[in-house]
């Protein structure tokens, strides 16, 4: 049966990657939760999908550029019917999860401005906060993935890919990923099944439409990445 994934939160009805967000989804019965984290100017570790504060804040700038305190005195762009949100700390999610039970989907954003170190510091939080066997890593950063695994964690690690043409199971076994998340717009049901036929689970993203969830259910996906969870955990449940 396919896992429920709550996509930066239950982000269909919530601010995105916010406490918010993820206390709603996790409300609403999900399987687990998935964040994206980058580092602030002054070595935090903060939970913001853009590599810029514009589109989700009421900034402007790269958070590599901004301190701590000034991401955090940034609002969370919003309903006008919810107390404002601000950007979360990973550590701040993580203490959270310590009383939830539930899987976190951890992607490190770092394809675009590379964190340098980031993949032993985020193992690092985890194991502090002893979660190591609820995280699942992942990354578009193909070099990323490969040190996360070199780096032994007994967390699950999964590259993600949004490109036609690709073969997943020849980057699978170039990086050495323990799964597989994708575009739904790149994966044929036929590669999904090789994909599992060798044992590397598939998820895919953004499954948002009930008759794209629907499908993807019906062909054995292992999980559904998706903004709406209530959607998905509905049609779980009638399944």
């Amino acid at each position: 049966m396919s896992q429920i994934i709550a996509h930066r939160g239950d982000s269909g009805h919530y601010p995105e990657n916010t406490m918010k967000a993820f206390k709603k989804a996790i409300a609403a019965g999900c399987d687990a939760i998935e964040l994206d984290v980058q580092r602030s100017k002054d070595g935090e570790l903060v939970v913001i999908h853009d590599e810029t504060v514009n589109r989700t804040t009421n900034g402007t700038g790269y958070v590599k550029d901004l301190t701590l305190k000034e991401l955090r005195q940034l609002k969370i762009k919003k309903s006008r019917f919810l107390r404002p949100e601000k950007i979360p700390l990973l550590d701040e999610v993580l203490q959270w999860l310590q009383n939830e039970a539930i899987m976190c989907h951890i992607e490190l954003k770092n394809d675009k401005v590379r964190y340098e170190g980031m993949e032993k510091e985020i193992l690092q939080k985890v194991a502090e906060f002893k979660l190591d066997n609820r995280i699942v890593y992942s990354s578009f950063n193909l070099d990323s993935v490969t040190t996360l695994k070199k780096l032994d964690s007994p967390s699950e690690v999964a590259f993600i890919y949004n490109k036609k043409g690709v073969n997943p199971l020849l980057l699978q076994q170039t990086v050495g990923a323990d799964a597989i998340h994708a575009n739904y717009r790149v994966m044929t049901e036929q590669l999904m099944r090789d994909c599992q036929r060798h044992g590397f689970p598939v998820r895919l993203y953004t499954l948002n439409q009930v008759s794209l969830i629907q499908k993807w259910m019906d062909a054995g996906l292992s999980g559904v990445i998706t903004d709406f969870p209530g959607r998905a955990l509905q049609l779980k449940k009638e399944k």
